[in-house]
């Protein structure tokens, strides 16, 4: 109880040294205020990033307390917060001079030099920095941890910070930039651990808990991920990141409705989003809304016309809802802004089929293959362009250089077998869909989906029945 009136008392005080010192700049005269006094008000500054001002105090302090040691030492801190670093050297030289076992000044100079990308001096003032340091060793420790953060060496940074722990388990920022540093060096389970930790201390704090969301969602963990953000937004409702990443979220396990308004509550915050319009209309589209899907993509490319997705998406709508006319031209456009996107290229080219364009069918699925010959449907779109202008051949031939890559699989030997029985080579068609069937039994459905008249031959419904042990299906001769 008395510690904390004391607190108190000490709190006004230094209120009113603040009010008074401010009332003698206005006045434009001089005021005495002892060494504590002007650091307190410096330190105000400070807290605020107003440099400028937290200078000017030093400057004045120093008139009136020419050899003060701890406002020199002030003053240095100021020039390296503006990164002023030449000026901080300058200073931190004397100072060391005149101190040469001042932990403080040892770890400021060792910041200076590692900022300058000086390492090996760096190295050698924070070791005296170390030696040197009795009282606060976490808190030193600490800062020096934080000048290797702010040059990226994150490795370097977890050598002080553990240290810092050691020294002081409670130390709340310790925790969390230890986290933050396990993160950086991929150490995932350790920035979890270290994150859990520090909000065991302050379960507030809605960073912590957003860093936690972002690391599960790199872990493809959606729903801890989802919790995490969650807790986040009950802390500050208005966290447009936590809102946005949410929504990626829900949407990755396709949760396709949460996500939808979960984008439009992060629109509210954020309306001139681009992403959030276009993955809104991707949520749309992923449930068969493509009215509301076009509306989004349309949106997308009014808000930033080069955004070759939302191109990409009108244009599947348009395609989707065989409007291949109005599907061309903007997957063109798409192309033109991004000419390496083979998913576009395929897409082009059914609308081109499907508009008796051969020839620009052909281009555009050659060049999907060019870019990615590793994804089965580009195959086989290429393949059915041939079969459905009865180039039987080459349909074929299409599919046997399919089988050479890594698009092999199912659904390439079943259109295969397809094919092969259209040219009445019975033979290879039933290696064919012997081979199908035991790679992926269950698509033998899509496989008589495209061709429906192969129930009628006898031998196609025997070999299906003959491997439907493989579907979980009784066997049926």
């Amino acid at each position: 109880m008395w510690e904390e009136s004391r607190d108190n008392f000490e709190s006004k005080e230094f209120a009113a040294v603040l009010r008074r010192y401010k009332q003698m700049l206005t006045e434009q005269r001089t005021e005495f205020f002892d060494v504590a006094d002007f650091e307190f008000i410096a330190d105000q500054y400070i807290d605020k990033s107003q440099f400028s001002n937290a200078l000017q105090a030093c400057e004045i302090a120093l008139r009136q307390h020419p050899n003060s040691i701890i406002v020199k030492v002030k003053k240095a801190q100021i020039f390296l917060s503006q990164l002023k670093l030449q000026k901080a050297i300058h200073l931190l030289k004397q100072l060391e001079e005149m101190e040469p076992s001042n932990p403080d000044v040892m770890m400021m100079l060792g910041t200076c030099h590692n900022l300058k990308g000086e390492h090996h001096q760096a190295t050698e003032y924070f070791k005296k920095a170390e030696q040197n340091a009795f009282e606060d060793r976490d808190e030193l420790l600490y800062n020096i941890g934080i000048s290797f953060i702010q040059t990226g060496a994150y490795e370097e940074a977890l050598i002080y910070l553990k240290k810092a722990l050691d020294e002081n388990p409670e130390h709340d920022p310790v925790l969390y930039d230890l986290a933050f540093c396990f993160e950086k060096v991929g150490d995932d389970a350790k920035a979890i651990e270290y994150y859990n930790k520090y909000l065991d201390i302050d379960p507030f704090s809605e960073s912590a808990w957003y860093n936690l969301g972002i690391i599960y969602n790199r872990l493809e963990e959606y729903p801890q991920a989802i919790e995490s953000y969650d807790f986040a937004l009950a802390i500050d409702a208005n966290y447009a990141a936590a809102i946005f990443n949410k929504a990626n979220a829900l949407s990755a396990i396709e949760r396709f409705q949460d996500s939808i308004a979960t984008y439009l509550e992060y629109l509210k915050v954020d309306p001139d989003s681009v992403d959030a319009h276009l993955y809104l209309a991707d949520c749309y589209f992923q449930l068969d809304d493509y009215e509301n899907a076009g509306l989004f993509y349309d949106k997308t490319i009014r808000m930033e016309p080069n955004c070759s997705d939302g191109w990409f998406g009108a244009g599947l709508v348009m395609l989707i809802c065989d409007k291949s006319d109005e599907a061309v031209p903007l997957l063109k456009k798409s192309i033109e802004i991004n000419p390496d996107c083979a998913e576009c290229w395929n897409a082009l080219g059914k609308a081109n089929a499907a508009l008796g364009n051969f020839k620009e069918a052909k281009l555009a699925y050659l060049k999907a293959l060019e870019l990615d010959d590793e994804i089965p449907e580009y195959w086989l779109s290429y393949a059915d362009l041939m079969f459905n202008n009865n180039l039987f051949e080459e349909a074929v031939k299409i599919l046997e250089d399919a089988e050479n890559t890594e698009a092999a699989c199912a659904a390439i030997l079943y259109r295969q077998a397809g094919f092969y029985i259209f040219l009445d080579n019975f033979e290879l068609a039933k290696d064919k869909l012997e081979a199908a069937l035991t790679e992926d039994y269950p698509a033998h459905v899509d496989f008589l989906e495209n061709f429906p008249t192969f129930l009628l031959l006898e031998w196609v419904t025997e070999l299906i029945a003959k491997y439907s042990y493989l579907g979980g299906e009784s066997t049926n001769l």
